[in-house]
Order: structure tokens, then sequence, then C-alpha cells
């Protein structure tokens, strides 16, 4: 499975309600390529940050936050997936894609193969935590995370990245940035 079929999966079972935050690079574009939604936040730029500008929005906001997230970026942001582990949010949901390398910045590995993210998400205190290996079972891994009770995590695999991501975002971060507080004021 390519990084695009599992963000069409992930983003087929969410509510209009849920809010997004999209890492930057490739998933974000990808994201935007497969579904743009006014309550996604595409970041730009902060690599690691994604489960830390989620924990934000899950703390102030009641509505489902799912964090969309690869495999380098949850490494680089091990310290805010212990904030999230620590704060507990009930309406936190993360997604890693996990094709073990910086999809982004040229495919150097990461060691997503020898660290077993669910475990150190459970080890930081996330009360769910599940890997998934097989394309077959996406599906239904996709769907009992976002049954579980936050703060849950998903580590799913996919293949390495294609060679042509989708095409840069024709937002600008200031468009982004009003686009998603004018869909929160309207919730």
């Amino acid at each position: 499975m390519n990084r695009s079929d599992a963000i069409r999966i992930c983003l087929a079972c969410l509510a209009a309600d849920d809010i997004v935050v999209a890492s930057d690079g490739a998933i974000s574009r990808e994201v935007y390529a497969v579904l743009d939604r006014p309550r996604t936040f595409y970041m730009l730029g902060s690599m690691g940050q994604v489960g830390s500008i989620a924990l934000g929005l899950a703390m102030t906001r009641f509505e489902r936050v799912i964090a969309l997230d690869g495999d380098g970026n949850f490494l680089m942001g091990t310290g805010g997936a212990a904030m999230i582990g620590g704060v507990k949010p009930a309406n936190l949901y993360h997604l890693v894609l996990d094709n073990g390398v910086y999809g982004t910045t040229g495919g150097q590995p990461t060691l997503s193969r020898q660290v077993d993210l669910a475990a150190l998400a459970l080890g930081v205190g996330y009360r769910w935590a599940r890997r998934c290996f097989s394309d077959m079972h996406a599906p239904g891994a996709v769907e009992q995370w976002l049954a579980a009770r936050g703060p849950a995590f998903l580590a799913l695999a996919i293949d390495e990245p294609e060679e042509r991501p989708a095409p840069r975002i024709p937002l600008t971060p200031e468009t982004m940035a009003t686009r998603l507080r004018a869909a929160l004021e309207e919730g």
C-alpha cells in the first residue's frame, strides 16, 4: 500500500467535524490531493511537531483531533508524544504512516524498523497503540484505532515513497490558518 492509499483509507473514516493535522512535506501534499477540507491544518516546515500541534487542539476542542504523521516525523517529535501520553486527551488520534524512510528529504532510513513505534507510544502513556503491517488489514485497523479511547496510536506500514509526490499545496500558510480558524469557529 502506498501513502496515498493509506491516506484515502483514513480520510474515508473521518467524521465531518474531525480536525486533521497533516505533517509537513509529502503527507500534507497527499492529504490535500486526496481530500482538501477546511478542518485540516497542513503543516509546512515544522518537522516533528504534528503531535504537539494536535495536542494543543485536542486540549482546547471537543471534536476528535487526528494527527497524520510519518515515522521520521514521529521519531523526531517524541517529546510531543510524551506530552500526549502525559496529558491523555481522549479525543486525540495519532496515525503514523511508516515507510521506514524520510520520504520528503531523500529517502534516508529512519529507525522505525528497529524501534517498535506502538510500544514507544504505549510506553509514554497512550491508552491504545497498535501496528499494522498488512494492506488487507489496514481498513479494519483504522476503524479499531478510531473506535478506541484516545490518545490512540496506529503505526500503518506503507511502501517506500512514490517517485512523484502530490503537487505542492496552492494555499499560503496565512490562508491555511485563517481557513482553519473560520471552520473551527463555525463548529
